[in-house]
């Protein structure tokens, strides 16, 4: 039996779309064992049913796969799987990152297969299909996705002020991912490529200075927020009245409907109260998490 949380993530931040991912102190907490034939799932918490009681359970496949790209030759027969979820699900916090990266890291811990993070995430890599989730799932904190001309996965974990607070306002509505990736261009213009290259310069500076008079102007975007703002009402309001403080940045969470405002602590009750009026007032009802990041990724839990 292994326990293991998996922490939710919030990525593109804005200017880095596809790069920035940043883990959460909001978790997947999974125990899971070997028994018996057939899966055997007891969810609890968020869209605890919607964790299905199949084959096409995403804990179920990513454990399987591992088993599979290790070179064992059986698949496992039996998974009983305990689930407490406080991931909101299809609303761009990482959900579906957190179940495949926790299967894969259950796998490799039960049979000893001793993968190592960059084999974990080729695996996830095959499933979730974007770096910017799985990558700080794994790892925790502030992570820039990348890969090199063989494809292959690289990753670094920047620092980042102790002091950062994340801001989440989940509406009560979803969006496909898929769809929202559906609405953005296939090609961009020259100008606004050069505008999110800026931007993602200034956002690592801020958060390497601890600017946060900087966050504002850092975490804007003009390759995919501005095709996806249209599904979210509200949302422009809310990105100009908290850019206006001048100590946040403000963004999609993913591909959304969740927004996420960095700032510093201190900041909580302002852009709490931001967020939650621009929603309310485009006739959205949200609930606001104030998270602190997540600095140790994936992690197995031993009892005391």
């Amino acid at each position: 039996m292994i326990k293991i949380r998996i922490p939710a993530t919030t990525a593109n931040l804005g200017c880095g779309f596809d790069c920035f991912g940043l883990a959460l102190k909001l978790y997947l907490h999974l125990k899971i064992e070997v028994a018996g034939e057939g899966l055997q799932i007891q969810s609890n918490g968020e869209g605890a049913s919607q964790f299905e009681n199949s084959k096409n359970n995403l804990i179920w496949k990513a454990f399987n796969l591992a088993l599979k790209k290790s070179g064992k030759k059986k698949i496992v027969k039996g998974l009983k799987i305990n689930t407490l979820n406080e991931i909101p699900v299809t609303r761009g916090l990482g959900s579906s990152a957190s179940a495949i990266i926790g299967g894969i890291y259950a796998a490799s811990k039960l049979f000893n297969l001793k993968f190592s993070k960059n084999d974990i995430l080729e695996i996830a890599l095959s499933l979730e299909g974007h770096m910017d989730n799985i990558i700080p799932a794994l790892v925790g904190g502030f992570a820039l996705a990348y890969s090199s001309e063989k494809k292959s996965i690289k990753w670094e974990k920047i620092k980042i002020p102790d002091d950062l607070r994340a801001l989440v306002a989940i509406p009560d509505f979803t969006l496909s991912t898929e769809k929202m990736r559906n609405v953005l261009p296939k090609k961009i213009p020259m100008a606004d490529a050069i505008f999110n290259l800026s931007r993602s310069a200034l956002f690592l500076k801020a958060l390497r200075e601890s600017d946060w008079t900087l966050l504002g102007e850092a975490m804007e975007d003009r390759l995919h927020q501005p095709y996806r703002a249209s599904f979210i009402p509200g949302i422009e309001a809310m990105f100009s009245q908290v850019k206006k403080t001048g100590y946040a940045g403000i963004a999609l969470s993913g591909s959304g409907p969740t927004v996420v405002s960095l700032t510093k602590k201190g900041m909580e009750d302002t852009i709490s109260e931001i967020m939650k009026n621009a929603f309310f007032e485009a006739g959205v009802h949200c609930r606001i998490l104030v998270l602190e990041p997540d600095s140790e990724g994936t992690k197995e839990i031993f009892a005391h």
